[in-house]
C-alpha cells in the first residue's frame, strides 16, 4: 500500500516538475509580457487555492483513490490542452482548470500516506520517505523536460507530458485500495460537522509552524521557478541548462532527506534551522554576492528537503487522523497563497534584486515568528 502511493506520488511530482523549465520560456514564446507572465503562473495557484478550499471535507468522507484516479487522468487532459492552444487565453484556461484538479489529488495523497502511520516517529519516516520520492522525482524530471523542449518543442512536450498522467491516473486506479488497512472508513458527517473540524483545526495552534513555513518556503520557491528561466533565457543559453540548475536543487534536497538520523531531532529545531539558512541564500541572492548560481541552488534545494518533510510531519502528529484530509488540504491552500503572491509580484516587480529581497524578508519574518511560537508555547502541553 506504502509502496504503491509513493509511485504514485514518483509520477505525478515528476510530471509537474518536468513543466518548471517550461512554463516561463512558452509563456514568451506566445508573446506574452513578464508581468502576464507572472499572473499567469499565479492563476494556477489562484485556482488550486479554490480547489483546496473545496476539497477538505470531500477527502474526508468519501475514498480518496477517486480523487487521486479521477483527478490525474483529469489532468492529464488539461496538459494536452496545454500544449495544443496557441494563444495565452487557451493556455490561461486550462492552466486554471489543471490547478483546480490538483488540489484534490495532492492533498489526497498525503492524506492517505500520513494514514499509514501508527507512531509519530513512523509517520515522520514516511514523510521522510515521501520526501525523498518526490525529490528523485525533481531531479531527473527538470532535465527530462527541457529535454523535450530541446527535441520536440514546449507544446508537444506538454503533450507528452499530459499522456505521461493519464497513464499515473489509470494506475493508480487499478492498484490502490479504497482505504488504509486498519483504518476506520469514512462515515457521513452531520449537518455543520465540516465547519465544526474546520474550525479545530484552525484553533489548533500546533499546525501554524506548518502552515506559516509552508507559506514562505513555497514564496521562496515561487521567486526561483520565475527568476531562473528567465533569466537563462536573457543570457541565450539552452532550455536544457534551466533543466540542470532545477536538478541540482533536487540533489541537493536528496543529500538532505538521505540523512535519516535528522528524523530524531526536534521537528521545531528542524525548521527553525532551515527557514534561517533558506533567508540567508535569498539575501545572498539579492545583494548580488559572487556565488555561482548551481551552488545556491544546491542548497535552496537542502533547505527545501529539511523543511518539507519536517511541516509533514507536524501535521500528522497534531492533528487528529480523521482529519488528515481537511489538515492537508488547508496546508495546501496555505501554499496556494504563497504560490500565487511570488510570481506576480515578481512580474510586476521586474527587478530580480527586489524579489528576492521581498522572499527574504517573508522567510526570514516566518522564522522568527516560529521561533517566538516555540517560546511562548514551551510550557504548553501537546
Amino acid at each position: 500500500m506504502r509502496a504503491l502511493l509513493l509511485v504514485v506520488l514518483f509520477l505525478v511530482s515528476f510530471d509537474m516538475h518536468a513543466q518548471t523549465p517550461l512554463l516561463a520560456p512558452y509563456l514568451n514564446v506566445l508573446g506574452v509580457s513578464a508581468a502576464m507572465i507572472g499572473f499567469v503562473l499565479g492563476g494556477y495557484a489562484i485556482s488550486n487555492l479554490t480547489g483546496n478550499l473545496i476539497a477538505g471535507p470531500f477527502l474526508d468522507r468519501y475514498p480518496k483513490k477517486w480523487f487521486i484516479a479521477g483527478g490525474l487522468v483529469l489532468a492529464g487532459v488539461m496538459l494536452i490542452g496545454q500544449g495544443i492552444v496557441q494563444n495565452t487565453a487557451g493556455f490561461f484556461t486550462f492552466r486554471l482548470m489543471l490547478g483546480f484538479l490538483m488540489a484534490f489529488v495532492s492533498p489526497a495523497c498525503s492524506a492517505l500516506l500520513g494514514e499509514t502511520g501508527k507512531t509519530a516517529l513512523e509517520q515522520g519516516e514516511i514523510m521522510g520517505k515521501k520526501g525523498l520520492v518526490l525529490t528523485s522525482a525533481g531531479i531527473v524530471s527538470p532535465a527530462v523536460g527541457s529535454f523535450l523542449a530541446v527535441q520536440f518543442g514546449y507544446g508537444q512536450s506538454f503533450v507528452i507530458l499530459g499522456y505521461m498522467m493519464i497513464i499515473a491516473g489509470v494506475f493508480a486506479w487499478m492498484m490502490l485500495p479504497q482505504r488504509v488497512e486498519g483504518s476506520t472508513p469514512p462515515t457521513p458527517r452531520i449537518k455543520g460537522g465540516g465547519k465544526q473540524s474546520l474550525t479545530a483545526i484552525l484553533e489548533n495552534r500546533m499546525l501554524y509552524p506548518a502552515f506559516l513555513g509552508g507559506f514562505a518556503i513555497i514564496y521562496a520557491q515561487g521567486t526561483i521557478i520565475y527568476e531562473v528561466p528567465l533569466l537563462i533565457q536573457r543570457q541565450g543559453l539552452s532550455p536544457a541548462v534551466t533543466g540542470i540548475l532545477f536538478s541540482l536543487k533536487g540533489l541537493g534536497a536528496l543529500a538532505i532527506l538521505c540523512q535519516f538520523w535528522l528524523h530524531r531531532v526536534p521537528v521545531e529545531t528542524r525548521t527553525f534551522a532551515g527557514l534561517g539558512v533558506l533567508s540567508l541564500l535569498l539575501y545572498a541572492l539579492a545583494i548580488g554576492l559572487a556565488i555561482p548560481i548551481h551552488v545556491m541552488m544546491f542548497f535552496f534545494g537542502a533547505c527545501f528537503g529539511m523543511l518539507f518533510p519536517a511541516f509533514a510531519t507536524i501535521l500528522t502528529v497534531h492533528s487528529a487522523r480523521e482529519q488528515y484530509g481537511s489538515v492537508f488540504s488547508i496546508y495546501s491552500a496555505v501554499l496556494s497563497i504563497g504560490a500565487v503572491l511570488s510570481p506576480i509580484l515578481a512580474g510586476l516587480l521586474g527587478n530580480w534584486h527586489h524579489s528576492y529581497f521581498i522572499a527574504f524578508f517573508v522567510t526570514a519574518g516566518v522564522c522568527l515568528i516560529g521561533g517566538l511560537h516555540r517560546f511562548l508555547l514551551s510550557g504548553v502541553p501537546r
